[in-house]
């Protein structure tokens, strides 16, 4: 059991799914990636699930993609990371609730905010986005894109500094999590929630679901269209290259303008 990526059973009508890389802060490796996926399917297509708890080993939730773990090549850079969270309320109809503590960064702030539909987080849970350092490109949906305007801009480019991560209780007040609850109350709660969920007819569940993730998907449909042009270029720079090689020999970056 403690060799899994990703733990997994049902237990009367929930199913519970844990990041299993504690070692890693359950940084999102390709392999754990495939394997989450995987999972999502089976939720989806096991009656006998009502309602998904995702929770994580260890002090940390997700400290994002796996930079010695990852496909950062071609169009889509990290797109198995992308493939874990996009497609809720397209493909995946069964709620699902979080359960974050510690880091919640990059494709862990996804995964956390983006993947699942109610949200429980520690009091010291903290949520970043350290893409920006590494120079990773951006592919949508943008992990953002529940934010207002000048704050997703502030977590988008400043959200990988210490000082600059972002506190549970302001998340809350953003409307980014449901509730923040002691760390030791966390899946207590998760409980609690999962329990009321499956109260709710699924056929209501889905149609819930559908409308609130397809209307916020125009967002997203824009950033489709503009991917090409702005984001892709960024993607197959050299300055992309240079930021994650500066990064992973901790030296300061030298950057081109290419």
């Amino acid at each position: 059991m403690s060799e899994e990526l990703v733990t997994y059973e049902v237990r009367d009508g929930v199913a519970y799914l844990m990041l299993n890389r504690p070692d890693k802060l359950n940084a999102m490796s390709d392999a754990l990636s495939d394997r989450m996926m995987a999972l999502w399917a089976e939720v989806e297509r096991d009656p006998q699930v009502k309602v998904a708890i995702l929770s994580a080993a260890g002090k940390h939730f997700c400290a994002g993609a796996d930079l010695e773990a990852t496909d950062f090549s071609g169009a889509l850079p990290g797109i198995r990371q992308h493939q874990v969270y996009t497609s809720n309320g397209i493909s995946r109809f069964k709620p699902v609730v979080g359960v974050v503590q510690g880091y919640a960064l990059g494709a862990g702030y996804a995964l956390a905010v983006c993947g699942c539909d109610v949200v429980i987080a520690s009091g010291d849970a903290l949520f970043g986005f350290p893409e920006a350092r590494a120079g990773v490109a951006l592919g949508p949906p943008q992990p953002s894109s529940y934010m207002p305007f000048k704050v997703s801009l502030e977590f988008m480019l400043l959200g990988w500094k210490g000082g600059q991560l972002m506190p549970a209780d302001r998340a809350y007040s953003l409307g980014l999590v449901n509730k923040v609850v002691p760390r030791e109350a966390l899946m207590d709660e998760a409980k609690v929630w999962a329990h009321q969920l499956t109260l709710i007819p699924p056929l209501f569940v889905r149609s819930v679901k559908a409308g609130h993730y397809r209307a916020a998907a125009g967002h997203t449909a824009q950033s489709e269209r503009d991917y090409l042009e702005y984001v892709l270029p960024q993607a197959v720079s050299d300055d992309a290259k240079e930021s994650l090689a500066a990064l992973r020999e901790r030296r300061d970056p030298v950057f081109k303008g290419s």
